[in-house]
């Protein structure tokens, strides 16, 4: 008999998360809920091991001039079945289809943005119920005693996908299940089930000619070897048809069809109405959701990356602490229209900014509005954010005196913000997650459940120091390491920064539109940055790390946005 080897470079890996009701392990609910394939990269693992106790005899010598020594091992638990894999970031645009066909609709249009790994962001931060079966808006949403009103944790919508955090304060995730498929052209193919997966870790690195990947750790209650449960054929299969082991088909079974037009398709048993023993029945199958995992246009270049940081507290965006960004006010009302002219300002529509040192109209002096961007060397004030974007001519504009006595004024608007170009640098979430493992004499203890814990997100970031004509002004990397060292700055225990990573470019996060390249974004409102180190190797660098902290205890605001952008076609 021929030997069958099988090779980790053929393997396909799958998610099934099931809804809060249908969540446990018997048979009735084994094939429920939504699959997704996830192609994962080169260096995937999992394993599980036993905790064991050693106990040994050493005594004395007796009188005979002899001594027992020995040792004895005794197995105490099974402990949780650890495994990780790394995943590109794959936002698309959805074509419409059906689920029953592997496609993600939504609302009857179908064309929402999905991202090909979601599902893993969605039991991270707390999803607990998937509507996409139902037809509709295809969202993770948490149910079960919900945090926040909505509980909405993955929201798809026309130009962008968005992921909330606000739901994942819980002391247990939803769990979902991990399949791998090895050696999936062969008739007898290795199939592995991972039941009661938790994420407990994603992070993401920043290698500048690389393309965006997420790297996912976590933890299940086992490993089991289903390969026996699988069946292969063309179409679904008889009532009657039995597994590789020689078993009666039932739910949760494997059923690998030959017959697809993208190759070898992986299904689960959803039922089988012979079961109760009828001499006749109907075995349906869920298929999984494949769209857009053999697409080459949404994977995501890392040198088009690019990080802004923001003091998070109004009060620091002055001259003295962090002003970042700053520029000098040349005129104030041009007569016409309420604007100000600050000469090649490099300010963004909605950005926050202090205003100081104005000699004629002084009740500026001291204040934080929101700015709207006219041109390049004008712009005008608003009360709020929400006013500053739309634009109007007169709701929540700052009105300034129309005199001519009030030109050619001077002092100084700052938005807090620096513009950094990365070289490299990393940010990782983590659950912290502890899977329970009893302790009990006389048996092998097998792992129950999960607990969170304190979560965790941290990244590091390196970019060269530089120097312009302007470098006092425009918020580059030199400025913020002299900021972040100043008499003023030292003076605060803890800095807050909001961080904002555009990881492949940060067009389509300005307007929340579609562009020709995918992006992924990601805010870190309030952030304690460490004073950065300098790198002395061949170009002059700096290196700084970031920890991304809650607004409150109990609060689970580390992360206020996370979005997906995708390309314009797939």
């Amino acid at each position: 008999m021929a030997e069958q080897l099988y090779f980790s470079r053929d393997t396909r890996m799958f998610v099934q998360f099931r809804n809060s009701g249908d969540n446990d392990e018997t048979t009735a609910n084994l094939g429920k809920g939504g699959i997704w394939e996830i192609p994962v990269l080169d260096g995937y693992s999992f394993s599980q091991t036993t905790n064991t106790s050693e106990i040994t005899l050493a005594e004395m010598e007796s009188t005979a001039g002899i001594s027992r020594r020995g040792r004895r091992m005794f197995t105490d638990s099974l402990a949780p079945a650890e495994w990780s894999f790394s995943t590109y970031i794959r936002p698309f645009k959805s074509l419409g289809g059906s689920v029953a066909a592997g496609y993600l609709g939504a609302d009857g249009s179908g064309t929402d943005v999905h991202a090909v790994e979601e599902v893993l962001w969605a039991s991270m931060f707390g999803a607990d119920t998937w509507s996409g079966l139902a037809g509709n808006n295809s969202e993770f949403t948490r149910t079960t005693n919900p945090k926040v009103s909505g509980g909405d944790v993955l929201t798809p919508a026309a130009n962008y996908s968005n992921i909330e955090m606000t739901e994942s304060n819980r002391s247990a995730l939803n769990s979902f299940t991990l399949w791998f498929w090895i050696d999936t052209a062969t008739s007898n193919p290795l199939i592995y089930r991972l039941p009661e997966s938790i994420v407990n870790e994603c992070s993401i690195d920043f290698d500048v000619d690389g393309i965006a990947t997420l790297n996912w750790t976590g933890f299940s209650k086992e490993v089991q070897d289903y390969s026996g449960n699988a069946i292969e054929g063309t179409s679904a299969p008889a009532y009657n048809a039995t597994t590789k082991d020689g078993g009666a088909i039932t739910r949760g079974d494997v059923f690998i069809d030959t017959d697809n037009a993208n190759g070898r398709a992986f299904h689960l048993v959803l039922g089988n109405t012979s079961e109760a023993g009828a001499s006749s029945g109907v075995v349906t199958i869920t298929q999984a959701i494949d769209e857009a995992t053999n697409s080459t246009k949404n994977f995501i270049r890392n040198r088009l990356t690019s990080v802004e940081i923001e003091a998070a507290v109004a009060t620091d965006k002055v001259p003295t602490i962090f002003p970042g960004n700053h520029d000098v006010i040349t005129t104030l009302d041009d007569g016409t229209d309420d604007r100000i002219t600050v000469t090649g300002h490099g300010l963004t529509t909605g950005d926050q900014v202090y205003i100081t040192g104005c000699a004629n109209v002084t009740d500026l002096n001291g204040t934080h509005h929101f700015a709207h961007v006219v041109d390049s060397n004008n712009i005008k004030l608003y009360t709020t954010k929400a006013y500053a974007e739309a634009g109007h001519a007169s709701t929540g504009l700052v009105a300034i005196p129309a005199d001519g006595s009030y030109t050619d004024d001077s002092g100084t608007i700052a938005n807090g913000k620096y513009s950094l170009v990365l070289t490299g640098g990393n940010f990782t979430i983590g659950n912290n997650i502890t899977y329970l493992v009893p302790e009990e004499l006389g048996a092998i203890n097998k792992p129950l459940e999960h607990v969170t814990g304190t979560r965790s997100a941290t990244g590091t970031a390196t970019c060269y120091i530089t120097l312009n004509d302007s470098d006092l002004t425009n918020g580059t990397s030199r400025q913020f390491f002299n900021d972040l060292v100043s008499e003023s700055a030292m003076g605060k225990v803890v800095n807050k920064f909001k961080v904002t990573m555009y990881i492949g470019g940060k067009t389509a996060a300005d307007d929340d539109t579609v562009q020709p390249d995918p992006a992924f974004a990601i805010t870190f409102p309030t952030c304690h940055i460490t004073v950065p180190t300098h790198q002395v190797e061949d170009i002059i660098s700096l290196e700084t790390s970031f920890e991304a902290l809650p607004t409150d205890f109990g609060a689970a605001d580390e992360i206020s946005q996370i979005r997906y952008y995708p390309p314009s076609s797939y």
